[in-house]
């Protein structure tokens, strides 16, 4: 579903940013249509088929303060399978794509069949079970990369790619949020490189707007990448969770204007006949013909300095002046008048 895209595709990741409150993940839904998100994704689990009781957290404490990630999951875990067929009836009703990231086997047999592809969280990467389970599935996949090494991601592509024939592998850093620095945004290119050849690459990003814009984004869309995933919330001002790194509709609809100003710029349907038609003006206009230097009598010799390059290049090309040296004129010509083969006795 991710080849020959009319232009970038954005993942908007709601997650759980809607904190239980369908009628939010509706207004989010809604927000992320009219900013330009190419699908809304959330997230199911429950807290206690995720994390342990004593799993410890990896996120900055700073912004969200719960130090144990069952703790915390266990504050977002409350929709069921209900939820999640009201969210994508939503989207269908609003011609954006519904997407859900599965953390357990057990959502699989009802949520699959809501969406046009699945995604699997980065920390899932070496999830043989999950993994094992949704490649029988046979829908195209988004696999993210965080954290992750090239050897654990050939072990999950090994195992999806027994039943999955399109599969995105989504550059990500496994850090909420992202210091700009620890961005890594080269490794696109050596993830391009070493399976560009059989996969779509994509980005999934971690990056605060507050700490740069969406710059990022916008980089990584000239190495090649068109399909973007960016959490997103309806208020950013929100404490903990993930509303501190996610952008909101403000900040994604920048976004999509500037993805599709470089969509435009970039013109992956490259012709020559297209580039050259562009500028056909200047081609015609811009460009030099053979002009005479001075006047000139009939029955001349024609010498290389009676002739000047000038614009336009509507007359004869100045490629053929070396043609016309040593001839002999059958008529006179003035200086500033256009070169014709008709002006020479033979040629």
């Amino acid at each position: 579903m991710f080849e020959n895209l009319p232009k970038s595709y954005i993942i908007a990741e709601v997650g759980v940013n809607h904190e239980g409150c369908i009628e939010t993940a509706f207004k989010q839904i809604e927000q992320a249509k009219n900013a330009g998100a190419s699908a809304v994704k959330f997230q199911a689990y429950k807290a206690g088929k995720l994390a342990a009781k004593d799993s410890p957290y990896y996120w900055e404490l700073g912004s969200e303060p719960t130090k144990s990630q069952y703790e915390l999951f266990k504050k977002y875990d409350s929709f069921d399978q209900v939820h999640y067929e009201q969210l994508a009836v939503f989207c269908k009703n609003l011609n954006i794509d519904f997407a859900c990231t599965p953390f357990d086997v057990d959502c699989l047999p009802w949520l699959v069949k809501l969406m046009p592809f699945i995604k699997i969280a980065s920390a899932d990467l070496t999830n043989d079970i999950l993994l094992d389970a949704v490649s029988a599935y046979q829908k195209p996949i988004v696999l993210s990369l965080g954290a992750s090494t090239f050897a654990e991601t050939d072990r999950a592509l090994e195992i999806l790619s027994n039943g999955c024939s399109e599969i995105v592998l989504m550059h990500c850093v496994l850090n909420y949020p992202t210091k700009p620095q620890n961005a890594f945004l080269e490794r696109i290119n050596i993830i391009q490189e070493r399976y560009g050849a059989n996969y779509l690459v994509g980005y999934s990003d971690h990056i605060s707007p507050d700490s740069a814009g969406d710059d990022q984004i916008i980089v990584s869309r000239t190495l090649g990448v068109k399909i973007f995933e960016k959490h997103f919330t309806h208020d950013k001002s929100l404490p903990g969770n993930d509303h501190y790194h996610s952008m909101d509709q403000g900040d994604l609809a920048n976004l999509r204007k500037r993805l599709d100003s470089v969509d435009l710029m970039l013109n992956e349907s490259y012709s020559e006949t297209e580039f050259l038609m562009s500028q056909d003006s200047a081609i015609k206009n811009a460009r030099r013909s053979l002009y005479y230097s001075r006047d000139i009598d009939a029955g001349s010799i024609i010498k290389i300095d009676d002739f000047i390059p000038k614009r336009p290049g509507t007359g004869l090309e100045v490629k053929f002046y070396g043609s016309l040296v040593g001839k002999k004129l059958a008529v006179d010509v003035k200086g500033d008048d256009m070169v014709d083969l008709n002006h020479y006795q033979s040629v």
